[in-house]
């Protein structure tokens, strides 16, 4: 098959039939008569922090946050990249994993706040003239900084969509970090700069080691945690962790929190030497359950559970146990609303899990907002941006609601579960009343002042939108 994709470090694809929406979309005529040479500020975005109108708990925490990569090597992991489809033969490799670190930390006067890449990948057919390899995000975080001492704090790991980088996703773990929580955002390589592009293999390469990332890198920071190997380490807590993922990411989160892949499925069988086995449901040796030490699960948009891949039989979701919260866009046609995340909601019955639905958003619910020269093609602008939702205000309902769950289930704060359990499915049926001259509008919904039916957190005539569906551990929808 012949694939036309533009990714942008930000983009994630699904199945075949996923490519094959993509390469429709991409078929759009570039503008090629025009120069796209820009300077540096045209290839440059920033991390969103939250505003005057996010709700409460999007707000950034206490704490300054420091972030460090370190690099970890898994011995003798399969060569996908370089598989010998002539000879059948799989050769092995170290892999190594870049992780970057984030925890709160104590800055240096005058320290300077660090930087992230992302990655362009640009089309082979009909490309975008010009276009650079990477782009650079403007973090809020300090490079290397001394972590604070004294205390122990949970552990979030943090797996990105197809091609993304780490800082892509920076607007939620920088913010998770300044609230209290080590977050350890994992780096897949997906694509690797001057390395020849082979779709086939990225792809395989993708659905082979998220999940094998996820279990090494929680494995290796166990380790580290319990060693004290660093200031940062020396904060975790290896018995109180939270796996988060977007996209392909939370494909991997899917799999490490039990629920084994269908050897059956197409998208199983494209990985070369049958190398997925491992991670099957029918293989004995796969520990088809939640790891003792995840509490709480968030995927964002995960990919897989769309009936057109069918890596996964919907009764698998039964075997994850620990909290699911599931974030998706009704809209979504890379990853599937109704016949995809839905699935997963439906069937994770030995949990309690919430789902947090953007009405009319499509995929894109975590990525940093576009650099300026994204504006120049519409092919880059719809890797970064949503044509409904304003980018901004996509993070800071993230960020509310993800703290609110984490700070729940990781550190036991009962009250957040009154930000969760909101009174109506329907953000727009929330009702707050205002006498006649009087205005609510900065205030935030807390049950007084006639607030008791409106979203708690939200400042008035901001929950606008969304849905939040609760199911109780063994309950489903049609009960």
């Amino acid at each position: 098959m012949k694939f036309r994709w533009i990714l942008a470090g930000v983009i994630t694809i699904g199945s075949i039939a996923a490519c094959d929406q993509y390469r429709e979309a991409n078929e759009i005529s570039t503008r090629s008569g025009e120069s796209m040479t820009s300077p540096a500020t045209d290839t440059m975005t920033t991390v969103s922090v939250p505003g005057e109108t996010a709700p409460l708990l999007a707000l950034t925490g206490e704490y300054e946050v420091g972030v460090t990569t370190v690099t970890l090597t898994n011995p003798d992991q399969p060569d996908i990249t370089n598989y010998d489809y002539s000879e059948q033969e799989m050769g092995y490799y170290d892999r190594e994993i870049a992780v970057d670190i984030l925890y709160p930390a104590q800055p240096a006067p005058g320290a300077v706040q660090a930087t992230y890449t992302g990655q362009f990948v640009n089309a082979d057919v009909d490309p975008v003239p010009n276009l650079p390899d990477t782009f650079t995000i403007q973090g809020s975080a300090y490079r290397d900084a001394p972590a604070i001492g004294g205390q122990t704090l949970p552990l979030v790991i943090v797996s990105h969509g197809l091609s993304n980088t780490p800082g892509v996703l920076a607007s939620l773990t920088e913010n998770l970090a300044s609230k209290g929580y080590v977050v350890a955002a994992i780096d897949h390589g997906d694509y690797i700069l001057g390395e020849p592009r082979d779709p086939l293999r990225l792809f395989q390469r993708i659905l082979l080691y998220r999940s094998i990332d996820q279990q090494f890198v929680l494995q290796q920071l166990t380790e580290m945690a319990n060693a004290n190997d660093a200031d940062w380490a020396s904060l975790i807590d290896p018995s109180n962790v939270a796996l988060l993922g977007f996209s392909m990411g939370g494909y991997g989160v899917l799999n490490h929190a039990g629920a084994g892949y269908n050897s059956d499925a197409m998208t199983f069988k494209m990985v070369a030497d049958n190398s997925l086995a491992p991670l099957a449901a029918d293989n004995e040796d796969f520990a088809s359950a939640t790891p003792e030490q995840v509490k709480a699960i968030v995927a964002l948009a995960p990919w897989g559970a769309q009936s057109s891949v069918g890596i996964w039989d919907h009764d698998v979701f039964a075997n994850i146990s620990a909290p699911l919260m599931l974030i998706v866009g009704s809209q979504d046609d890379i990853v599937g609303y109704e016949d995809g995340v839905r699935n997963i909601f439906e069937n994770a019955t030995a949990t309690d899990r919430y789902m947090l639905v953007f009405q009319n958003a499509m995929h894109n619910l975590v990525q940093v907002s576009a650099p300026a020269i994204a504006e120049t093609d519409v092919r880059l602008w719809a890797t970064f941006e949503d044509p409904v939702w304003q980018r901004q205000k996509i993070h800071e309902v993230n960020q509310h609601f993800i703290t609110a769950f984490l700070d729940l289930h990781l550190k036991g704060l009962e009250d957040r579960r009154d930000y969760l359990d909101v009174p109506t499915v329907a953000s727009n049926d929330g009702n707050w009343p205002q006498p006649m001259g009087i205005d609510f509008s900065a205030k935030y919904a807390d049950g007084a002042r006639g607030s008791e039916g409106y979203w708690k957190g939200f400042k008035r005539r901001q929950a606008i939108g969304l849905e939040m569906h609760y199911l109780p551990k063994s309950q489903t929808e049609s009960e």
